[in-house]
């Protein structure tokens, strides 16, 4: 151990105290203890690093992170990414979308809506019809609704309309109000009597400004 590591703050205390320090001392710090052994430390320089006032000066500790062999680290990198939109990070991000860890797949998709690509849609639809775990789906439903396109609106409501969770069916209903597109009114129909009052509301207001629209009868803005 070099005597500069020697010198490196060993508790999780001292890491995050670095926050508050605007020198440059204290950034060289959080990029070795980034390095470190310890993987819970080296999670705590990452998530220091990415509440910095200067932390963006470490994005290639970022990225580096993103490939850590602790899952730890790798989900805290996820968090920067997604709280900096390190748009640098995207394509070590869509490959977490795979990752074993159904802790990671959800953290890997926070950060990818903030650095959404159209490419990405595909990869994040796949995760919502059929992850195994609800959590990973939620956040990718979240994903989809975020960045719906006049391309993918009609594939995510036509999903969103018979899913079991009744917020995704809500957003189904808020998708096709938003894109006015009458070809969906039939999807919509049985949603006005779901068992979900929430849901019969969203419905209800979505047939009735899609036939409007496309009636013509709208009022004038």
């Amino acid at each position: 151990m070099s005597g500069f590591e020697a010198e490196l703050p060993v508790t999780h205390e001292a890491i995050r105290a670095l926050g508050s320090r605007n020198d440059a001392e204290a950034l060289i710090s959080l990029a070795a203890l980034a390095a470190v052994d310890d993987q819970f430390l080296r999670r705590t320089a990452v998530e220091t690093i990415g509440r910095h006032p200067r932390g963006r000066e470490l994005g290639a500790v970022i990225l580096s992170a993103l490939r850590d062999p602790s899952e730890y680290v790798v989900r805290t990198a996820c968090n920067v990414v997604e709280g900096w939109s390190l748009l640098e990070a995207h394509d070590l991000v869509l490959p977490l979308l795979a990752n074993d860890s159904s802790a990671t797949r959800r953290s890997a998709l926070g950060a990818l809506g903030s650095i959404w690509a159209e490419t990405d849609f595909p990869s994040v639809f796949k995760l919502f019809m059929g992850d195994s775990e609800i959590d990973v789906r939620r956040e990718a439903g979240l994903v989809l609704r975020q960045q719906a396109t006049s391309t993918t609106w009609q594939t995510i409501v036509e999903a969103f309309c018979t899913d079991e969770l009744a917020r995704h069916r809500q957003w189904a209903c808020e998708l096709a109000e938003r894109f006015s597109g009458p070809e969906l009114l039939p999807a919509l129909s049985p949603l006005l009597s779901d068992p979900d009052g929430h849901v019969r509301k969203a419905a209800a207001r979505a047939v009735h400004a899609v036939s409007r629209q496309n009636t013509g009868t709208e009022n004038p803005a």
